[in-house]
């Protein structure tokens, strides 16, 4: 593991200011809490740390359509929980809107029509098999699929490894970033995101950065990671770093463009109602970037624009403004 000290000759200010794409970001109904539109914007429209960050886009779906109701099925459907979102994001550019899919009980005809309706608006799909209780691998995912390669949009699904007591491995539950990676194998050109890198603590983010690694190493899938809950209480951030090195001294070049910041805002303790925690979310950025920094020495101006900003605009294809 090839990892600089913080004595090495850098500008130790540079990019430890300035624009961040959050790439996971909700709004809606989640158990107790219901976050409007309204709520993130006001959340992110500050700046954080003294002023030296902000906040310029968050990529943001809807939790109405994730989470079930009484039924078991979801609370909003397809249509009407993504316009619900879609028509928020309209006059609003720190909006980038991902649709959120319910294979099982939706269907890709839905997401269609609101791809042909909102065409320039919809920048990815969001899948949380989890909730949906749904394998990552079903062929139910497939026509979805299909039309994100058809459309040219990035997916965005939730990861999570399932640890028992012992701190063992079971390998079967429906979010394991395997079964993403079965499934993303069969769209080589639509770049998957494992949403928490393997969400389920230590192990678990271990085993999402080997299935990530694999992916490159392999080149049979376009798998992303992003950082949404990864080592989200650890100032050292020892994944983060773990990733960031295998990355960067893949087999195949550096490949660190696969890593995205996100957060999961504002569940948890990522948003204003944790008072008890209401520094978490820029602390969780000053502790990557100085994870970074003490690790990459004079790489690490480069890693964390791209991690924290340049990565997920490249992802999006946006032209937010021109690219240095």
């Amino acid at each position: 593991m090839q990892i600089y000290n913080n004595t090495t000759n850098y500008n130790s200010n540079l990019n430890f200011k300035g624009k961040i794409i959050d790439s996971h970001v909700h709004c809606g109904k989640w158990t107790n809490d219901l976050f409007s539109t309204n709520d993130v914007l006001e959340f992110f429209n500050r700046k954080f740390n003294n002023g030296k960050d902000t906040i310029d886009r968050v990529i943001i779906s809807n939790l109405d359509c994730i989470i079930k109701g009484k039924n078991k099925t979801p609370y909003m459907d397809e249509l009407s929980g993504n316009i619900k979102l879609l028509k928020k994001c309209l006059n609003n550019d720190k909006l980038v809107p991902f649709v959120v899919c319910q294979p099982g009980h939706g269907s890709a005809e839905n997401i269609e029509l609101l791809l042909k309706q909102y065409p320039d608006l919809i920048k990815g799909l969001k899948f949380h098999p989890a909730c949906l209780e749904l394998p990552a691998n079903d062929i139910k995912y497939i026509p979805y699929m299909k039309l994100a390669e058809k459309y040219n949009k990035p997916c965005l699904f939730h990861s999570e490894v399932i640890i028992d007591k012992n701190n063992n491995f079971i390998r079967t539950g429906v979010s394991d970033p395997e079964l993403i990676y079965e499934t993303a194998r069969q769209f080589p050109n639509v770049p998957v995101i494992l949403g928490h890198m393997g969400l389920g603590g230590s192990k678990a983010h271990e085993a999402g950065i080997e299935t990530l690694i694999n992916s490159i190493e392999r080149e049979d899938a376009n798998l992303y990671a992003d950082l949404a809950w990864v080592d989200w209480d650890n100032p050292a951030k020892p994944h983060i770093v773990e990733v960031v090195d295998k990355l960067l001294h893949s087999s195949k070049g550096d490949k660190t463009e696969k890593l995205l910041f996100g957060t999961d805002a504002p569940l948890g303790v990522f948003g204003e109602k944790a008072l008890k925690q209401k520094d978490a979310y820029e602390n969780n950025i000053k502790n990557i970037k100085k994870a970074i920094k003490d690790n990459f020495g004079k790489n690490a101006n480069k890693l964390i624009s791209r991690i924290f900003y340049r990565n997920s605009k490249k992802l999006l294809n946006q032209n937010f403004e021109k690219m240095a």
